[in-house]
Parts: structure tokens; sequence; C-alpha cells
């Protein structure tokens, strides 16, 4: 979705069909809550219209997600999302720092356990592991600065 610059309102249609109930139901936009949308009696469907303001360049998505298990999903909790729908606001460019961080925090947790495993199958093919984490923090590295 392509913007003139400056904040914009957009129409969203938001729809929610599941076996289970569900707590919450959002409009995600580059990883905010941007809007809570409301569920039907039995928190099992939505349907939701409306506007929601847009600012930057980012990505927004619809999440819904329950505190804890529900049968029949015996999962830790239910979740589900869609896909983001990306937007391209004019003069606006994303701000990657905060996910850069994220994702450099997390591949250091992954070089670490990798770096402690003892299940590997030859000394290469760890190396050839590490090697492939150090090229994607390089990335998210570039990304801070």
């Amino acid at each position: 979705m392509k913007l003139p610059p400056g904040t914009q309102t957009v129409k969203f249609k938001a729809w929610l069909r599941s076996m289970v109930p569900v707590d919450h139901l959002e409009i995600i936009c580059n990883g905010q809550v941007a809007r809570e949308l409301k569920l039907g009696v039995a928190h099992n469907s939505s349907d939701e219209q409306g506007p929601l303001s847009i600012a930057n360049t980012g990505w927004c998505l619809l999440r819904a997600s329950n505190d804890k298990a529900a049968y029949p999903i015996l999962d830790l909790y239910p979740y589900a999302t869609t896909s983001p729908i990306y937007i391209s606001m004019e003069n606006s460019n994303p701000h990657p720092r905060d996910d850069a961080a994220y994702f450099i925090a997390w591949i250091d947790q992954l070089i670490r356990g990798a770096k402690a495993n003892t299940n590997w199958n030859a000394d290469d093919e760890k190396q050839a592991v590490l090697d492939q984490f150090s090229r994607a923090r390089n990335v998210y590295e570039k990304l801070l600065h």
C-alpha cells in the first residue's frame, strides 16, 4: 500500500472465525497494538471495520491470541496472525533499529546454544552453522547504524 506523506487514515475490514474462544483480536502495526477489536459473545468470531491511522512506513497485520490453552488446541496458547500488509509512505523510511536489536539478541542466543551443543556430527558442521549465524548477525548489525 502506498500513501502520501503525513498521518493518513485508511479503512480496514477484519473478520475472525475460531474453533476455540479467543481472548484478544488486535491490529498490530510495526510491532505495536494499533487497535483492539471487539469479539462476539462467545469470543470465537468477529466482523469489524473502521478507520486506522497510519503515520509511518511499515507493516500491519491481524493477530488473534489466547492467554492460555483451550481444548482441543492443547498448545501453550492458541495464536494466529495474518500475513502483513506492507505500507510505503512517501518521504518516510522504516526505522529498523529496534527490530535489528531484537534479532541480534536472538541470534546471539542461537550462537550460545550452538556453541554449547555437543551433538554435532562433525566440527565443520558446527562451524558452518556458526558462520551462517554470523552472516545473519552482520545483516542486522548494519541496520543499527
